[in-house]
């Protein structure tokens, strides 16, 4: 027996992906354009310079051009695209943190260190796209700035840090954000397999259903075949072998449709189901057919 090969992404399971991917992208690009333009006016105010203002104005004008492309080709976007735009408007910040931690080094000023790669690792454990080598390699290239940024400005000895457990501390947000991350990864997974499971339950209730509808619409007829060959035999007996192979005939199909019964225990029987009428059911079946081809087609 082959071993059960594993099954493509239906086209359900494929537009909801590149959706959340899309609205984390989206809500990305708003907080980045949103934090950024906040701290074009705390920098100036701190520093009394306009480099880093420029740096953080420069990286919110590329969040909102993102934001721009993701909400004017929404239709057109491929997953791997969406992707792109979230990494592209996270990575600027490597360069933003790194010039304020050195600004802030140099500006005698007491403060917090890594705050910044901190907070911007708790954001990519929620709303980094699902999976764990984007968000994750994300994460680790934050971590790993800050912990090559806290020895190499010698932060350790700086007067001004009030941070004594760093970079540790960043490293702990780190393998927070990862822990958050994996749990939405693997919340996703069990989601998608009870949507399989629940869509196959689904396919083989409508299954069972036009079984059921085939039993009963071949019920009438083979019972109309049944009599009139008991009068053919009784009237015509010359035509006894003639009556005799279609009676075999008849009772192949009615053997056939006994076994499309076993199909009832999978039906859900609703109220006003208990009866129904099958050229209505087949209708509907059609309908549903045509609904669903035209949504693959799309």
């Amino acid at each position: 027996m082959e071993p059960e090969r594993a099954r493509p992404l239906t086209f359900g399971v494929e537009e909801e992906l590149r959706a959340r991917a899309w609205r984390g992208a989206v809500v990305g690009c708003v907080l980045v354009a949103l934090t950024e333009l906040a701290f074009v006016f705390i920098d100036y105010r701190v520093f009394h310079g306009a480099t880093l203002p420029l740096l953080r104005a420069l990286h919110g004008l590329w969040a909102l051009v993102l934001l721009g492309v993701l909400l004017a080709r929404r239709q057109w976007l491929r997953t791997s695209v969406v992707d792109a735009c979230f990494a592209g408007v996270v990575l600027p910040f490597l360069p933003v943190f790194a010039l304020a931690e050195h600004a802030m080094a140099r500006s005698g000023l007491v403060w917090v260190p890594m705050k910044g790669p901190q907070l911007v690792m708790l954001a990519l454990g929620v709303f980094a796209p699902i999976g764990l080598w984007l968000g994750g390699g994300l994460i680790s290239v934050f971590a790993l700035e800050a912990v090559v940024l806290w020895y190499t400005l010698g932060l350790g000895e700086h007067p001004g840090v009030r941070s004594p457990w760093e970079p540790w501390v960043t490293l702990v947000y780190g393998g927070l954000a990862l822990a958050m991350l994996a749990y939405r990864v693997r919340s996703h997974t069990i989601e998608l397999r009870l949507r399989e499971a629940r869509a196959e339950a689904e396919a083989l209730e409508r299954l069972a259903r036009l079984f059921l509808v085939v039993r009963d619409a071949t019920n009438t007829p083979l019972q109309t075949l049944e009599l009139s060959l008991a009068l053919l035999r009784k009237r015509h007996p010359e035509c006894a072998p003639t009556v005799a192979t279609m009676e075999r005939s008849v009772e192949r199909l009615r053997a056939f449709a006994q076994r499309l019964g076993i199909a009832d225990p999978l039906v859900v029987w609703r109220e006003g189901d208990e009866s129904f009428d099958a050229e209505s059911m087949l209708q509907r079946l059609e309908a549903d057919l045509a609904r669903e081809l035209e949504r693959r087609r799309r």
